[in-house]
């Protein structure tokens, strides 16, 4: 077993290749990862890029209010106590509402800690507005 304190995480913020506006992440506390696992807080209108994964992405959304999209159609609302799956390859994204803060789990399946992220072009207002 091996606990991970709050004290003991460091937030880092995320990198703006891989988002719109301003998000905050808690790294996984695995070592070396089975799964890339991340708390992500993100600020009203943040949203990640346009991304797939290979394995596939679970999201949990802890408080908040949020969006997430694919490339089949228009931005759904999602809110606490939601979970979201991307199959593997699935285009998409996600990020908080406009009006609210958003604080969701990543899981992301893969042998790696980013879970084998293919990042892409920014999300546009448009497609985020839904």
């Amino acid at each position: 077993m091996k606990i991970v304190a709050a004290k003991d995480t460091q937030s880092r913020r995320g990198p703006e290749e891989w988002f719109t506006g301003k998000v905050w992440m808690d790294p996984s506390p695995a070592e070396p990862p089975e799964a890339g696992v991340f708390r992500v807080l993100f600020e009203p209108g943040a949203r990640t890029n346009w991304h797939t994964h290979p394995e596939g992405q679970i999201i949990h959304i802890v408080s908040g209010k949020g969006r997430v999209g694919n490339e089949d159609g228009s931005a759904v609302e999602v809110g606490s106590g939601d979970s979201v799956c991307f199959a593997p390859g699935e285009k998409h994204w996600h990020g908080a509402a406009p009006d609210s803060f958003m604080i969701h789990i990543t899981i992301n399946p893969a042998a790696n800690s980013d879970g084998g992220t293919e990042w892409m072009e920014p999300v546009g207002d448009e497609e985020y507005g839904g």
